[in-house]
């Protein structure tokens, strides 16, 4: 089995962070850890986004990449509003 990966994110994820409910909060954090361990959950963006996956997490959605060593968030948006 593969290690989990470090997670870091990017300012403007941290920003998105500050106005989320605490149930949200704890949903978010599990699935960063579920991202750490297994980076291949998310969907493959394409046009304006390739390179970068997207993770479902009810409304929101969690946009990131990743290496062998770290997965890198870098926004955590309402569905409606992460990809402007």
């Amino acid at each position: 089995m593969a290690s989990a990966r470090g997670v870091r994110l990017s300012r403007t994820a941290e920003k998105a962070l500050e106005g989320l409910e605490q149930r949200v909060l704890d949903r978010l954090k599990a699935s960063l850890r579920e991202l750490a361990g297994d980076p291949l959950l998310g969907k493959k963006l394409k046009g304006d986004f390739e390179g970068l996956r997207s993770y479902r997490l009810g409304t929101y959605r969690i946009v990131y990449r990743f290496t062998r060593e770290l997965v890198e968030i870098i926004a955590i948006d309402h569905r409606k509003d992460v990809y402007r």
